[in-house]
């Protein structure tokens, strides 16, 4: 602590004053400097008054230490002015802000923490609105089949527990695939989101193959020999017949392991559409000697169950050769190694 003492420009010293009479011009200096919203060390709350009536300022009392007063009003503004700076610039620093040094001065920029507040603020927003999307029923999107003539939306709702109204957010994809491969119905279901807001279930039906007598009627069953339609009647006429051989009591949904069947199904599994079409029926009475039969009726002796898949793709070329020469045909014998047309 040093105690305030005047001097001129010249550092010639200046004679004493009561001490009294230099105190009371600071204090009302400092009183203006107050009034004008300047705090500037040395002339503020610490600022204290020694016992003899001096002022008592420190060695960091910045514009005001070792005597330098302003003697003008302009001389005041401007250090107001940098004063009021100072405070901005402190204020500024615990508000979160950094000075960047540029050759125009001291700037300012926002800290990164307040992109980080907003940030986590942001993101808990996208949270709870999720959350609400997860629960509650809103309607968002919507569910179409594709592939399928037999599957409807509302089976797809009900294989994969869907409420209504429909929201993809609350939809299982995997789930409702799984469940939608136990349908007898569907041979493969995949599920896929299209742009913008739709979940589209493509489906491949399941096709009866043939169809086979049973105890109570008839069943219809696929290419690996699974019952998937039962009743008194043929329904689906646009498929062979298996005939020669007659099922107890099966239900829908068992996979039969008859061989005579299998082997029925491997040649016709062996066919193409074209050629699946121009076949009637496959008869399996004698395991050693399999007869197929075309629309027309025309017999093609198939042998045993040996290359089959062979046999089929002779089967129509001999079919197609016949009806291209107009021949009329007793049988077809449709032996790998010699075939021969048997002409009436």
């Amino acid at each position: 602590m040093r105690e305030y003492k005047g001097g001129n420009s010249q550092g010639e010293r200046q004679s004493e004053r009561p001490w009294q009479a230099v105190a009371a011009p600071v204090v009302s200096f400092a009183e203006e400097l107050r009034r004008r919203g300047v705090i500037v060390a040395g002339v503020n709350d610490d600022t204290t008054l020694s016992s003899s009536g001096s002022v008592a300022m420190t060695e960091d009392d910045g514009h005001y230490r070792n005597g330098e007063f302003p003697e003008n009003a302009s001389d005041l503004d401007t250090m107001q002015t940098e004063a009021n700076q100072d405070n901005r610039r402190r204020k500024m620093t615990t508000d979160g802000q950094r000075p960047m040094r540029s050759s125009g001065g001291t700037q300012f920029r926002k800290g990164p923490h307040r992109w980080q507040r907003k940030a986590i603020i942001s993101t808990i927003l996208v949270i709870v609105v999720l959350a609400l999307l997860y629960v509650l029923p809103i309607p968002l999107g919507t569910i179409q089949v594709v592939g399928s003539d037999k599957v409807t939306v509302q089976d797809v709702m009900a294989a994969g527990d869907i409420r209504s109204p429909v929201n993809l957010l609350q939809i299982n994809t995997g789930r409702l695939e799984d469940r939608l491969a136990n349908d007898l119905r569907v041979e493969v279901a995949k599920v896929n989101y299209v742009f913008p807001l739709t979940l589209q279930v493509n489906i491949t039906d399941r096709k009866a193959l043939a169809v086979v007598t049973t105890k109570f009627g008839f069943a219809s069953i696929d290419k690996n020999g699974q019952v998937i339609a039962m009743g008194p009647a043929i329904e689906d006429t646009a498929v062979p017949i298996i005939s020669g051989v007659k099922l107890g009591n099966i239900l829908l949904g068992d996979k039969l392991d008859n061989k005579a069947i299998h082997d029925a199904l491997v040649y016709l599994n062996a066919l193409t559409p074209d050629g699946l079409k121009s076949i009637a029926e496959v008869n399996v009475g004698d395991e050693n000697q399999l007869t197929a039969y075309t629309v027309d009726g025309l017999p093609l002796r198939l042998g045993d169950g040996s290359e089959l898949v062979k046999k089929a793709q002779l089967s129509e070329e001999m079919i197609k050769d016949v009806k291209t020469r107009g021949v009329a045909a007793q049988y077809l014998d449709v032996n790998v190694t010699s075939p021969f047309i048997k002409v009436q």
